[in-house]
């Protein structure tokens, strides 16, 4: 696998930048791909103002990239052009410093007007480098992204699905394999079809790498649950447990899963739509086939939680009938997680009321 070293050179904490570059480097690492990070506001500011990388801390970082096979580049937009930390960073790197690595240019600002920086500004002085690769990277508009104290940024949706294909792309172009094509524009997608799946099947691959990666970004933690180890993986299987997906054209836009909580009550868990397929209520449907499956193993109630930063999901919990375990006009963050529950009511009984 390779080694990805991200440079990012905003010279403030928290950072939109480096939320953006963390997010896009938790894609390549779920994938089983190395990542180092090298901040440059953590470096000493007179080796980087003096050009000197012999200084320790200067030194390591320029080694780190040496031995990259790739490296990430995020920038905030100052006076319409890269940060000046980082343009005293790559003045002081050898001239062929990133010779045979892929990179990939990352950009926020706070206008539309400085979308190009990336391109006519930041890519030049890369390219001058001499890498093997500059991607088209990406520019983020920074009211997009909502940091969270102690940690953890929301990106918006928009962000996600444009974040999600360059990641993509690249990792695909260091794994020498093709980029996932897009989904072709149309007025009548495809039919989206429900499955269930054993716990093993690898279509589930993509639905947990991203899970990993959108709860990473959201809180900043490496927690259990944002490992995705919290319950053993086989509490989704039969006779206690169903994991379901949602296809379109064979490719798996959602899907969710159900484990035992207690006698008679089915937990949701893992619940996913792809980046590039929310706000077309694939979301409830896939809460519909998991309540058809908790009936059919016999449960009378299904109860679920979410994160205080996923504020769609409780939208969609309380659009759906579930009912909230908290105050509503509580403060999410004071709360924790979040728990719904939902009486399931069976065929006899919708005939019997």
């Amino acid at each position: 696998m390779a080694l990805i070293v991200t440079i990012t050179g905003s010279p403030t904490a928290p950072s939109r930048t480096d939320a953006v570059v963390d997010h896009v480097a938790r894609r390549a690492a779920v994938r089983g791909h190395q990542v180092q990070a090298i901040t440059l506001r953590d470096l000493p500011a007179e080796p980087l103002l003096r050009a000197d990388p012999t200084a320790p801390a200067v030194a390591d970082a320029v080694a780190a990239i040496e031995r990259a096979d790739a490296v990430i580049v995020g920038t905030p937009v100052y006076r319409a052009s890269f940060s000046g930390l980082l343009k005293a960073f790559l003045d002081l790197l050898p001239r062929d410093a990133l010779s045979g690595k892929a990179v990939l240019p990352l950009v926020t600002g706070g206008s539309l007007a400085h979308a190009l920086v990336g391109d006519y500004a930041l890519a030049p002085v890369l390219r001058s480098l001499q890498p093997a690769y500059v991607g088209g990277g990406r520019f983020v508009l920074a009211e997009q992204v909502r940091l969270h104290e102690g940690g953890g940024a929301v990106l918006a949706p928009e962000v996600l699905a444009a974040l999600g294909a360059v990641a993509s792309a690249f990792v695909a172009r260091l794994e020498g394999r093709p980029a996932e094509a897009a989904a072709p524009a149309t007025d009548r997608p495809a039919e989206v079809t429900a499955r269930v799946v054993p716990v093993d099947d690898p279509v589930l691959r993509p639905l947990l790498e991203e899970l990993q990666v959108e709860y990473g970004t959201r809180y900043a933690r490496d927690s259990v649950n944002e490992r995705l180890v919290e319950v053993p993986v086989t509490d989704f299987d039969a006779p206690h447990g169903a994991f379901v997906v949602l296809e379109r054209a064979g490719v798996v836009v959602a899907g969710g899963a159900i484990r035992r909580r207690e006698p008679g009550v089915a937990e949701v868990k893992r619940m996913w739509t792809a980046h590039h397929a929310r706000r077309q209520g694939l979301g409830r449907r896939v809460l519909q086939e998991l309540e058809e499956q908790a009936r059919r193993l016999g449960y009378h109630r299904i109860f679920l939680t979410t994160g205080p930063r996923q504020p769609e999901a409780r939208g969609l919990y309380l659009a759906a009938g579930y009912a909230p375990q908290f105050d509503l006009h509580a403060d999410p963050e004071e709360l924790g997680h979040l728990a719904f529950e939902k009486p399931l009511v069976t065929s006899v009984q919708t005939l019997a009321s």
